[in-house]
């Protein structure tokens, strides 16, 4: 398989972990706050994103393994309120790494992005696309606007939420980009584990389970793909109440299914591992 279908599984990585709901950072026995997004205190905080997909296709009994690994710095700034709390997130840096045995190795990095991602949220986190920045060819197969707008910020139930209980929430997505689609959802199952304190903060650790399904379809140098997969995903995040933000969210997931090439005679077997991190790095 070449890079250029390869780099089209990073499309799946937003939407894997694009819905993991969230906690609390609770200051006492009392009655915990509700999970709701809100302005961050100084309006402005900085995010560091990584995903690393490990994919193996079955190109007819001979197995190629494909390596995409994409890294991002975000700087993200916060306006209005509300259920219209409009996010506008700059990549400071970026790279992307697909290596593959047929076409080698593609780059790509942060001068292959311009503009900046404007997108709103409400209180839950649910997300509408305002505008995307124009993106190089190869860094929009691992890049989604559209998806990131919906699902960089996990959802949560905009109520109170207390240690061990345990919530269901269902994400789709149907993004029509420059660069091909993706339709599909996401269900996740939450648990509030309860506080951890981390660097003398305390926050609400939650771990969730996923089950995603989608289809993503683009066209690459003239070659049609279709990816259809689905898979489970298991993770955790930290909800800041004082910073109204999830602090950290780690996921590992693992998507099976076909991919159609049209230059291909039949449809090629995929099995992929995907592992994501997020981290708030700069930020009151």
């Amino acid at each position: 398989m070449r890079a250029r279908v390869v780099l089209t599984a990073l499309v799946l990585v937003a939407p894997l972990t694009a819905c993991a709901g969230s906690g609390s950072g609770t200051a006492g026995p009392s009655a915990p706050p509700a999970l709701a997004y809100a302005m961050p205190p100084g309006g402005a905080v900085t995010y560091l994103q990584s995903d690393t997909v490990e994919m193996v296709i079955d190109m007819g009994g001979q197995l190629a393994n494909v390596t995409v690994e994409m890294g991002s710095t975000l700087d993200m700034t916060f306006s209005g309120g509300g259920d219209a709390l409009e996010v506008t997130a700059t990549f400071r840096e970026f790279e992307l790494s697909a290596t593959n045995p047929l076409a080698g190795t593609q780059r790509a990095d942060e001068s292959q992005i311009d503009g900046p991602l404007v997108f709103t949220i409400d209180r839950t986190g649910a997300g509408t696309l305002v505008s995307a920045p124009q993106l190089g060819e190869i860094v929009s197969t691992g890049l989604s606007p559209a998806s990131m707008a919906a699902g960089f910020f996990p959802r949560l139930p905009a109520r109170a939420v207390s240690a061990g209980e345990m919530w269901t929430d269902t994400v789709s997505i149907d993004a029509v980009e420059d660069y091909g689609t993706t339709r599909g959802r996401t269900v996740y199952d939450f648990h509030a584990v309860g506080d951890t304190v981390v660097d003398g903060r305390t926050y609400l650790k939650v771990a969730f389970t996923s089950f995603d399904e989608r289809v993503a379809q683009s066209q690459q140098m003239g070659t049609d793909i279709i990816q259809d997969v689905a898979g489970e995903g298991v993770g955790y995040y930290l909800w800041d109440a004082a910073r109204n933000l999830v602090v950290e969210q780690s996921i590992e997931g693992r998507l099976e299914g076909s991919m159609e090439v049209s230059m291909a005679p039949a449809p090629l077997g995929i099995d992929m591992v995907v592992v994501q991190h997020l981290k708030l790095v700069e930020g009151n």
